[in-house]
C-alpha cells in the first residue's frame, strides 16, 4: 500500500476521526436508605387529642340542636294550648272579669275589624277565634251600627246575639244583696228591679253547671233543696235590664270563687273540713249571728257541740227550722218530710245537709276561727243581745231572760 506509511516506533500520527472525551466521573456519593418521617412526640400527642376533640365538637352541636328543637317544639305547644285555652274562655265567657264597657259599632263594620274593636276595648282576648266564629255563623252582614254596652264576660254567642239585634245602649242596675240573703230572697231582688224573672232564675241554678272545684264538691243529694243554696256571694252587681239568666248566675258564683282564697282552702285542711261544710256552717253561723261581732262566740259553740256529739248529737239551731218554714215549704208543691228533717238540726244530727242561706265573707272566717270557749248554748233577744252558757240549767234561764225582753227569742235548744 503505497500511501500507507509506517511509522516508527515512537511516533504516532493523529487519528482521521476526532476521539470523544471520556466521559466525567464525579465521585460516588453514599446513599441513605429511604426514612420514614420522624414527628416530635409532642406533635404527635396534638394530633391524636385533635381528632376527639373534632368528633367531640360535632357530637356536642348534634345534641345542642336537638334540644333546641325540643325546646322550641315544647314552646310552640304550650303557646298553641294558651292560645286554644284562652279562645275558648272567650268563647263561652269564663273567667274573665265583670266589667262592663261601651262599645261604638260604626256603619258596615267588617267581622274582622269588628273582632279588633272588641279586643282594643277589653271584651275579647283572642280577636281571630271571634272572627271565625262570626265568620261560621254568616252574621257579619246583621251586624247593626250603635252604641252599646257589653260585658267582658260575655260568650260569642250572647256577643253576636247583642249585636245582631241592635240592643244598644242598655239600662243598668246596681243592686247589693246583703249577708244571708238566701237564694229566694236573691231572685226575688233581681225581679223586683227587672234584672230577670225569679222563678227562671231558680229554674236555671237547678240544672247549671260549672267547671270549678268547689262546684264538683257540693254534695248532689236529692234531699237537697237548692244545691246552689250558699254559693251565690253577697255583694254588689252590675246587672243589664232583661239580662239572661245565665250571665246574671255566673256572676255570684264567679264572685264566690274568687273569694274562696288559698288560705281559707288551708284553713278547711286543718280544721279537716270540706268546703261544703264551711258554707253550711257559716250560713247557720250567718242566720243566727246577723251582721253582729258575736260571730266567732256563735261558732265556738257550735264547734263544741260538733265535738262533743256523743253528748250533744244535735245543734238544735232555730234558724234551720226558720229555712224550711220559709224558704222550703212555699216552693214545694207537696210535702216532703225527709228534706224537711234534713234541714232541722233539731231532728238531724250535725250539720243540716246544705247551707240555709248565702253567708258574707265574715261568716266564712267566723265558721273556720270559731273563739276558744266552753259555751254550748247561747240565746238572742230581740235587740240582739246574746247569752250563752255551759249547761242547760242557765241556758233556760237566758232564754226567759231574753223572751222579756220582748219578741221571740232564738238561738239553740229554744223550742
Amino acid at each position: 500500500m503505497k500511501d500507507r506509511q509506517i511509522s516508527g516506533a515512537g511516533s504516532r500520527q493523529p487519528s482521521q476521526f476526532p476521539r470523544r472525551p471520556a466521559p466525567r466521573t464525579e465521585p460516588k456519593r453514599k446513599v441513605r436508605p429511604p426514612q420514614p418521617d420522624i414527628v416530635p412526640a409532642e406533635r404527635r400527642r396534638e394530633e391524636y387529642r385533635e381528632e376527639p376533640r373534632t368528633k367531640r365538637g360535632r357530637s356536642r352541636n348534634r345534641w345542642f340542636r336537638a334540644i333546641v328543637m325540643v325546646m322550641g317544639t315544647v314552646a310552640g305547644c304550650i303557646f298553641l294550648a294558651l292560645f286554644i285555652l284562652q279562645s275558648a274562655y272567650d268563647f263561652f265567657g269564663l273567667n274573665q272579669r265583670d266589667q262592663l264597657v261601651e262599645v261604638t259599632i260604626p256603619e258596615g263594620v267588617s267581622i274582622r275589624d269588628l273582632s279588633r274593636l272588641l279586643r282594643e276595648n277589653g271584651v275579647l282576648e283572642q280577636s281571630f277565634p271571634f272572627r271565625v266564629y262570626a265568620g261560621i255563623k254568616a252574621t257579619g252582614d246583621e251586624i247593626r251600627p250603635g252604641e252599646y254596652i257589653l260585658n267582658s264576660n260575655m260568650g260569642y254567642t250572647e256577643l253576636l246575639l247583642v249585636l245582631t239585634s241592635g240592643r244598644t245602649t242598655k239600662e243598668v242596675v246596681r243592686l247589693t244583696f246583703i249577708e244571708g240573703s238566701t237564694l229566694l230572697d236573691i231572685a226575688k231582688q233581681l225581679q223586683e228591679n227587672k234584672v230577670c224573672n225569679a222563678e227562671a232564675f231558680i229554674d236555671y241554678l237547678r240544672t247549671a253547671d260549672y267547671n270549678y272545684d268547689f262546684f264538683n264538691a257540693i254534695e248532689n243529694s236529692p234531699l237537697r233543696f237548692h244545691r246552689l243554696e250558699g254559693y251565690l256571694f253577697p255583694d254588689t252587681y252590675d246587672f243589664f235590664v232583661g239580662e239572661n239568666v245565665d250571665s246574671v248566675a255566673r256572676k255570684f258564683i264567679r264572685n264566690f270563687n274568687d273569694k274562696l282564697t288559698p288560705d281559707l282552702k288551708s284553713r278547711m285542711q286543718d280544721l279537716n273540713m270540706t268546703i261544703d261544710e264551711t258554707i253550711t256552717l257559716a250560713s247557720v253561723i250567718q242566720k243566727e249571728a246577723g251582721l253582729s261581732e258575736d260571730m266567732r262566740l256563735v261558732s265556738s259553740v257550735f264547734h263544741n257541740r260538733l265535738r262533743n256529739s256523743v253528748v250533744f248529737s244535735r245543734l238544735q239551731s232555730d234558724v234551720t227550722i226558720f229555712y224550711v218554714e220559709d224558704d222550703i215549704k212555699p216552693l214545694l208543691q207537696r210535702t216532703n218530710q225527709d228534706m224537711y228533717d234534713a234541714y232541722n238540726t233539731y231532728v238531724c244530727e250535725g250539720l243540716p245537709i246544705g247551707p240555709i242561706c248565702n253567708p258574707g265573707l265574715n261568716a266564712i272566717r267566723a265558721a273556720l276561727y270559731p273563739e276558744i270557749t266552753e259555751f254550748y248554748f247561747f240565746v238572742t233577744d230581740i235587740n240582739m243581745d246574746f247569752y250563752y252558757s255551759r249547761t242547760a240549767e242557765d241556758h233556760y234561764r237566758n232564754v226567759a231572760i231574753a223572751r222579756q225582753v220582748g219578741g221571740e227569742a232564738h238561738g239553740i235548744a229554744t223550742r
